[in-house]
């Protein structure tokens, strides 16, 4: 499924910030196909935990419904293999692969921009999947439809179902990501110091959690 195993709901901190993509995922991850939410389409800037989220959706789903076929993969990942498999005369084996799935999870589908071919295949991709009840979920960096160079009847079907963001999150959250990622860690830190980072890093979670590691490694 090429699934981080250590991606799960438990770890992922809520907050006002998520709480719509959180519920979203949760409700999908329950009952993959039934909802209304297909696609389920979350944006949201860099470092704000959506490849996490995603990815807890189908730990989740896979723990709970095992016969399930779930497979993430990245927007550039499907048009390197969408590439190869042109040029090696294997198209049917691709669309074969992708097609089967019961749960179909794309990275970041903004890098479709520009590639009509393999817009053209996800298009006839997800229309199949859709049909056939299968669950969809993508993340991209903005609003699906602010996104640019992706045909319109594509963009049209990114917004067949719920459209989720995730926004930056507040003071108490980012502390609250990093007293959770100390505990995890079994790094002993004060408030203090955990309100202080927290304060001066405001915008992305991967860079709040890079300030810890740097200070765990340097104590």
């Amino acid at each position: 499924a090429n699934i981080n195993p250590g991606y799960e709901f438990d770890t992922f901190i809520r907050g006002e910030a998520n709480q719509l993509a959180f519920a979203a995922s949760m409700a999908v991850a329950n009952n993959p196909g039934g909802t209304r939410y297909n696609p389920l389409v979350i944006y949201g800037n860099v470092g704000l935990g959506k490849t996490h989220l995603i990815q807890a959706i189908g730990n989740y789903s896979l723990e709970k419904f095992p016969e399930l076929r779930v497979l993430y993969t990245s927007s550039e990942r499907f048009t390197k293999e969408f590439v190869d498999a042109v040029q090696s005369d294997r198209i049917n084996d691709f669309n074969n692969l992708y097609r089967s799935i019961d749960m179909l999870i794309i990275d970041d589908v903004q890098f479709f921009a520009g590639k009509e071919r393999t817009q053209d295949s996800f298009f006839h991709t997800f229309n199949e999947l859709r049909e056939n009840g299968k669950q969809i979920i993508l993340t991209c960096d903005r609003p699906p439809k602010e996104l640019k160079d992706i045909d319109d009847r594509l963009l049209n079907r990114l917004q067949w179902g719920l459209t989720a963001d995730i926004g930056a999150p507040d003071l108490e959250m980012r502390i609250a990501i990093l007293r959770h990622k100390a505990i995890r860690d079994g790094f002993d830190i004060s408030d203090e110091v955990l309100e202080f980072i927290a304060s001066n890093v405001t915008t992305n979670i991967r860079e709040l959690e890079g300030c810890l590691i740097s200070l765990e490694e340097t104590i």
